[in-house]
């Protein structure tokens, strides 16, 4: 919440930054300078806050847009110097530039707009992530963009076998390692043919790691693929230039997802948050993990609808007059990290084996009566809302997951067994 102090608007750039220093009552102390984003740079804006602090007797706020990794430093900065950092989403601070009905659009006037949103918005004091939660949510980004670099190089992968080497990748998935180390030592079908069988077979179940019947088996497919290739495949060389750089490039983001792996699961064991949502049907250990991450300190939210617009999983609300609009999307307006591993463990949560299993008979009841009167897709929203709402109340409670349907858990309500969340 704002407090009644001094505060510092800036306005962050790439390079350099423009700041200004406005009285608790709103005039205007310092105007509006320039400062480069290094240490000789801040070091000095420190000094001028410094003289601030003496002559207003009261240490200033600090107020600026949240612009991604510029902004990211700077908070850093400014928290470990001892201040009050305060951060404005910029669709907040962008609002406040069409009240002046003069087209001045200046970095001068930028950091005097954000200054003045601090009387004007009940803005939240940004508090640093614990640097194991800190580890995991940088982590968890970058193994979900690697994640995506190699869905794209499998695909282009499977676009030039398809035309030089058919039917390879229904012999092999692209995405197994044997695939990948095969294409490695063997990129045309004419490198297959004429390398050994024994040398074949013998690379396949070293990989593999399956029995001799199995390697040559596939041997005996992949033979007949090569051969078949020179029938209806395009024999280009540029093609298997291309298979081999596409294969040593998977095959070294493969490594590095995996080290990936490895370092989120080393912060994770320390994360108490990790283990309290990896109770709940459907979040794996790479969604808890990341979940973690992206929402980081719980005792942020106050209650469960916090959670829920801060993930973006808010409907949005359209009204005018007598209009009451009813088809009403998502706000989307949190992280995309954490909406895709929502995603995820909705859709897991969701669906049921041929045995007629579930992973989560309360929440498929729930996705199946709400698909009575809503689309698949605004149900499968639905779910992602209550699954939210489950993860607030375990991890505001500090108590694993317990499957009971909504009956059992109002009786042990009532009863005061339970909290109300």
């Amino acid at each position: 919440m704002s407090v009644d102090c001094p505060v510092v608007g800036i306005d962050v750039g790439k390079k350099s930054s423009y700041y200004c220093v406005l009285t608790s009552s709103g005039k205007l102390h310092i105007e509006p300078s320039e400062t480069t984003n290094d240490a000789k740079g801040l070091t000095k804006m420190i000094g001028r806050l410094k003289k601030t602090e003496e002559a207003l007797e009261t240490k200033p706020a600090i107020v600026l847009e949240s612009t991604g990794h510029y902004s990211e430093r700077l908070v850093y900065f400014f928290i470990r110097n001892g201040y009050k950092v305060f951060l404005i989403n910029p669709l907040q601070s962008h609002s406040i530039k069409n009240v002046s009905i003069r087209k001045v659009k200046t970095d001068k006037m930028d950091c005097q707009e954000i200054a003045r949103l601090f009387f004007m918005l009940d803005l939240r004091e940004y508090k640093m992530l614990d640097d194991d939660v800190a580890n995991l949510k940088v982590l968890t980004r970058a193994h979900h963009l690697l994640g995506k670099k190699r869905v794209q190089l499998i695909s282009h992968l499977t676009s030039q076998l398809e035309q030089s080497w058919p039917g390879f990748p229904e012999i092999l998935a692209l995405s197994s390692k044997t695939a990948v180390f095969l294409l490695l030592a063997y990129p045309s079908p004419t490198q297959l043919l004429d390398a050994p069988a024994k040398d074949v077979i013998a690379l396949i179940r070293s990989i593999s790691r399956q029995g001799q019947k199995y390697a040559e088996n596939k041997y005996k497919a992949l033979k007949q693929c090569a051969q078949d290739a020179f029938t209806f495949g395009i024999q280009l060389d540029g093609r298997f230039t291309c298979i081999e750089i596409y294969a040593t490039i998977l095959q070294e983001v493969n490594k590095q997802l995996a080290e990936l792996e490895t370092q989120i699961g080393a912060y994770a064991v320390d994360v108490p948050a990790v283990e309290l949502l990896a109770t709940i049907p459907g979040v794996g250990p790479k969604i808890s993990a990341t979940l973690a991450g992206e929402i980081g300190d719980i005792d942020r939210f106050s209650n469960a609808k916090q959670l829920v617009a801060f993930l973006g999983i808010d409907p949005s609300v359209r009204q005018s007059g007598k209009f009451v609009g009813t088809k009403n999307r998502l706000t989307k307006r949190g992280s995309p990290f954490a909406r895709r591993s929502l995603y995820l463990a909705a859709m897991v949560s969701v669906r049921g084996s041929k045995k007629g299993k579930f992973e989560n008979k309360v929440i498929y009841d729930y996705y199946k009566k709400k698909k009575e009167s809503k689309t698949k897709k605004q149900a499968l929203g639905a779910v992602m809302n209550k699954l939210v709402r489950i993860i607030f109340s375990v991890l505001k409670n500090r108590r694993a997951f317990v499957m009971i349907t909504p009956k059992e858990h109002n009786k042990l309500y009532a009863a005061g067994l339970l909290p109300a969340a």
